[in-house]
C-alpha cells in the first residue's frame, strides 16, 4: 500500500491514505474549474501526474463517485458530474425537508459560540466577493452548514445531508461564478441567503428558524437556478 501523508486541518494533524489526498487533489481541480463537468477523468494520466498505482487511484474515484462528483458510465469511463436544472430541483426536495429538520434543532440549541463561529463563517463568505475565490467560498458554505448540522446532535441526519448535499454545494458555483458577468451580484445573494439563515437560527426558534430557511433558501434557488420550489 501506498504511504499515508499527514495533513493539517484547524490546527489538527491528521492522518489521510494516499487516496485520501489523490481524491483531495481531484477535488480541488474540479472546484477551481481545472476539471469542467462533463470532462473525463484519464486514469492513468492523472495517477502518473501524482506518482501513485492505478489501483490507488481507483479509490481516489471511488471515493468521489460517492460525493456525487463523478460518475462511472459503463464501457465509457469516469466523467466529471454534470447537473440539469432537473438534477438541481430534484435534490433540492430532497435537501431543503431535511435541512429544515437539522435548522429547527440547531436553533433550540444555538449557544454564544456557535453563533459567534457562524457569524465569523459569513464574515469570510463575504469577503470572498472582491477575490474570485471560488475554492475559499466553497469551504465557507460548506463549514457553515456543517456546523449547523453538527449543532443539531443528530449524525443520521448529518451523514444523510452530507451525501445529498456536497455535488450541490460544489456545482452550484463551479462554471457560474469564475470571470463571468453578474458573479458578484450572485456571491452577495448567496451570501445574504447564509446571514438570513443565521438571522432565523438566532431567534433560538424552532419554528421560526425553519420558516426563515425555508422561505430565503427557496427564493434564492428560484431565483438564481430558475427553479420552481416551494417553500
Amino acid at each position: 500500500m501506498e504511504n499515508s501523508w499527514a495533513r493539517r486541518d484547524g490546527g489538527v494533524l491528521r492522518q489521510q491514505t494516499t487516496a485520501q489526498l489523490a481524491a483531495q487533489v481531484l477535488r480541488t481541480a474540479i472546484i477551481s474549474g481545472e476539471l469542467k463537468p462533463g470532462d473525463r477523468i484519464l486514469e492513468q494520466k492523472w495517477s502518473s501526474q501524482l506518482g501513485i498505482g492505478q489501483p490507488t487511484f481507483r479509490e481516489a474515484l471511488s471515493e468521489l463517485e460517492h460525493q456525487g462528483l463523478l460518475r462511472k458510465q459503463q464501457q465509457r469511463g469516469t466523467y466529471v458530474t454534470q447537473l440539469s436544472p432537473e438534477d438541481y430541483q430534484q435534490i433540492q426536495e430532497v435537501r431543503i425537508p431535511l435541512e429544515a429538520i437539522a435548522i429547527g434543532r440547531a436553533a433550540e440549541r444555538l449557544t454564544i459560540e456557535h453563533e459567534r463561529k457562524l457569524a465569523e463563517v459569513v464574515k469570510k463568505m463575504r469577503g470572498t466577493d472582491a477575490k474570485d475565490d471560488v475554492k475559499h467560498f466553497h469551504d465557507c458554505d460548506v463549514l457553515f452548514h456543517r456546523t449547523i448540522w453538527e449543532i443539531a446532535g443528530n449524525p443520521y441526519l448529518a451523514e444523510m445531508l452530507e451525501t445529498i448535499t456536497f455535488r450541490l454545494f460544489v456545482f452550484s458555483i463551479v462554471g457560474r461564478w469564475p470571470n463571468k458577468p453578474g458573479s458578484a451580484r450572485e456571491r452577495l445573494a448567496a451570501v445574504k441567503q447564509h446571514e438570513n439563515i443565521l438571522r432565523g437560527l438566532r431567534t433560538k426558534d424552532g419554528a421560526q428558524a425553519q420558516q426563515i430557511f425555508l422561505e430565503s433558501t427557496v427564493n434564492y434557488w428560484n431565483k438564481q437556478y430558475g427553479l420552481t420550489l416551494k417553500a
